[in-house]
């Protein structure tokens, strides 16, 4: 079993691929308790040539006069200190009328704004190193490491939060474990910043492998440029692989 797996992470690192096991069945409240406030991302990459994400961070009715806006430096999953913020520019921060508030940059991944009104945060995100803890943009497809492109409202990260992704204009779909929000589409929805930033998200012209069922929960394989091989017959594998018992032997040989 350890090679079988060994081979598919092989076979999935060469193959650009996102394997997204299982559907988040979480129930998601776009509204807060705390006197309404709301949390929402726009992400979008017009001109996937500069390898840049942008990047506007919709925050209403924030509770503070003066609110800290961080941005994680790792990812889970990959316990290193990424430095994420490094990769942030045109930070700029305004109220609803587009009027322009000021800021500081406190620290690296640090940004206050002296304001208790609905803040509109804009910034750009470089993206360009083809990583498994960092994001990635390019003309061909798009990755997303939240944890490297989102940041939180200090104090909040157990807060509801929406991202909804604009694909570059010829690009289809996107993948990620997030809820989708019916009726929407590529709009997601998050409880809290801790299950966004679990979730990566992938965009481009993907293709989808058949859904698979484990104690009724679906599993599905979504990836970009998968190449040639036996789709149906790698699905079966994988199957097999998640329904494996995972003994303490077993976990002691990984």
């Amino acid at each position: 079993m350890r090679q079988q797996i060994k081979r598919y992470a092989s076979f999935c690192s060469k193959k650009r691929v996102l394997l997204l096991a299982g559907v988040c069945s979480i129930s998601c409240f776009l509204r807060a308790q705390d006197g309404g406030e709301t949390m929402s991302f726009t992400v979008s990459m017009p001109h996937p040539e500069t390898q840049t994400f942008h990047v506007a961070f919709h925050c209403s009715n924030p509770t503070a006069a003066i609110t800290e806006y961080k941005m994680p430096s790792w990812t889970p999953g990959y316990y290193q200190i990424m430095d994420y913020a490094k990769n942030v520019s045109n930070f700029r921060a305004t109220d609803l009328s587009g009027n322009t508030l000021q800021w500081e940059n406190t620290a690296l991944n640090t940004w206050v704004i002296n304001n208790h009104q609905p803040v509109v945060i804009h910034y750009d995100v470089k993206a360009t190193r083809p990583f498994v803890a960092t994001s990635f943009l390019d003309t061909t497809h798009g990755y997303i490491v939240p944890a490297s492109l989102f940041l939180y409202v200090n104090g909040k990260i157990n807060h509801p939060v929406t991202v909804t992704v604009n694909p570059y204009e010829k690009w289809t779909a996107v993948a990620t474990g997030l809820d989708s929000v019916n009726g929407q589409r590529f709009v997601y929805t998050a409880p809290d910043f801790d299950i966004l930033y679990d979730c990566p998200i992938l965009i481009g012209n993907l293709e989808s492998l058949p859904v698979f069922y484990v104690r009724g929960i679906p599993h599905r394989f979504i990836g970009y440029q998968l190449g040639n091989f036996d789709r149906a017959a790698f699905v079966d594998d994988l199957k097999k692989i998640v329904t494996a018992p995972l003994t303490a032997s077993r976990l002691k040989q990984c």
